[in-house]
This record gives C-alpha cells, structure tokens and sequence, in this order.
C-alpha cells in the first residue's frame, strides 16, 4: 500500500473513531459510557452501533439516581455497547465489517463478537480484565488498541 493510502486509511480511521467517542456520549451511565460500531472494512458505511444502557424510559433508580441497577462495576445492569450493537447488526457479511469499541470488550461480548462473524476488532481504553482475548486469537480475530492499530498503519509509510 502506498504512503497516500494508508494516510487516508488512517484519516478514516480516526474520523470513525470520532464517531464512536459521540456515540458514547448518549450512554446515560454514570461510571462507563461505552460505545461500538460496526462498519464496512472500506469505509462506506456503518451498519450498525450501540452504547451501554437499559430500555426507553427505563425508570430512575432512588440509590444510584440514575438507571443503573448499581455503581458496583459489572453490575449496573445495562445491556452492553457491543449486545446493542450486534441486535441491530443485519447484514449477511460481518467478516467484512470492522468493529470499534471505546473499551475492549468483556470476555461474554468478546464470545458474541466471536459467534456473529466479525473478524476485527479495536478499542479505545482496556477494560479491566484482559485475560480472555487469547479468545479472538484462538479464532483467527484481528484484535488490539486503536492506536495500535494506527502505529501498524504509519509503520508501514515509507
């Protein structure tokens, strides 16, 4: 690939990384707003994305004053960015759509990323456990940090 294409490849890159950092913003958690896309590898569109939360007019809860079950992590009781994303997801080929995520999936969303076809996967910020992505390297899933992601890109301009 060319300097040219991989500078508009990583212009790309960045702008539905900007997308996905504004799709957090409707999240209405109060701990971790959580988003995930999914778009064509070409970047023609995006098919699918969703945030973490509960259902439309989800009631407010009096201890945790917002519409979490609870502030303990992992138990707020929202669906998670990647669920919402993949209920939405209607497409017949996702190997051929990327996945962004503005935290690395948990090992539960790292399994259904698996099971719905996608073979890419990257994220903003880690989240707290790690141990279960050798998952996606058990099933051939390309996986990592965004900014990996565009170090790799940039590595490779002459």
């Amino acid at each position: 690939m060319d300097n040219r294409k991989i500078t508009r490849k990583i212009e790309k890159i960045l702008v539905f990384a900007d997308i996905l950092k504004s799709i957090s913003s409707l999240s209405v958690s109060q701990t971790k707003k959580v988003a995930c896309i999914a778009f064509k590898k070409n970047f023609s569109s995006i098919s699918s994305f969703g945030y973490n939360g509960t259902y439309p007019g989800a009631p407010i809860n009096p201890e945790t004053k917002g519409e979490e079950l609870s502030l303990e992590p992992g138990k707020s009781g929202f669906l998670h960015a990647e669920d919402n994303m993949i209920s939405k997801f209607h497409e017949r080929d996702p190997e051929n759509y990327i996945v962004f995520v503005t935290m690395s999936p948990c090992r539960d969303c790292t399994i259904r990323l698996i099971n719905a076809g996608f073979k890419e996967v990257y994220w903003y910020e880690d989240y707290r456990d790690q141990s279960h992505l050798d998952i996606f390297n058990r099933c051939g899933v390309k996986y990592g940090s965004i900014d990996n992601l565009i170090k790799e890109l940039t590595s490779h301009k002459i």
